[in-house]
């Protein structure tokens, strides 16, 4: 039996490789190092749900991106405009309040979030593509189930993907959250080395096109719980 002790190197390792993938030194706000902290804790606490007889880095990176996932929310979310708790909320940017019939600066609350937080909820924040893809067709303050809706969309992108190398391809990227290095070993994908660094032709090509097909989606679907 594994304990948590075994596999500290390799939780760090992901912890590190997620940091840079989701580009969070950009969150002025965010101390990662605190948030590692809790990650690791977090797995401590969730060690019994990883069967053992299953590879541990998909699981674990799982968690992590979890846990970031829930920080970002939690954090940008406390920055959303008060509009969407008010009861005179029509829905959209609608208000029944105000005589413009807008939700605008003739409320006081409003007004209050326009001056000191909206510069904050303006910021944009770093995202996964499955998130990127997601936020471009709602509010991700707004109530809905973001697992459901993970999931619906990914079943509806693997039904039109007729390769099977590209399904793989895409699980390893989306639900297994392989990073790009080791999708590329599995997949045999050459590596083209730049300046900043190497870069996969063929891994990049399916990316784009693993994003039009789930933007297409839910463009055409109520995918949105």
């Amino acid at each position: 039996m594994m304990t948590y002790e075994d596999k500290v190197d390799e939780i760090d390792e992901l912890l590190a490789k997620m940091r840079q993938k989701w580009t969070l030194d950009s969150i002025s706000w965010m101390d990662y190092d605190d948030l590692s902290q809790n990650i690791r804790i977090h797995i401590l606490k969730k060690w019994d749900q990883w069967e053992q007889h299953r590879p541990f880095k998909p699981w674990c990176r799982t968690v992590i991106t979890n846990q970031i996932r829930n920080e970002i929310r939690n954090k940008y979310g406390s920055f959303a405009r008060p509009c969407l708790r008010c009861p005179h909320n029509m829905g959209g940017e609608s208000c029944s309040l105000n005589k413009s019939g807008l939700q605008e600066s003739s409320c006081k609350e409003y007004a209050k979030w326009e001056k000191k937080r909206k510069p904050i909820y303006d910021v944009k924040i770093p995202v996964s593509i499955e998130d990127k893809v997601l936020s471009d067709t709602c509010d991700l303050h707004d109530e809905f189930d973001f697992e459901e809706s993970s999931r619906a969309l990914h079943e509806e992108v693997l039904k039109q993907l007729t390769n099977e190398r590209h399904k793989l391809v895409y699980r390893m990227l989306y639900m297994d959250n392989l990073d790009e290095d080791s999708i590329a070993d599995k997949m045999g994908f050459t590596a083209d080395i730049t300046k900043t660094g190497k870069r996969y032709k063929q891994l990049n090509n399916l990316k784009k096109k693993f994003v039009k097909i789930a933007t297409e989606i839910i463009d055409t679907n109520d995918i949105i719980q």
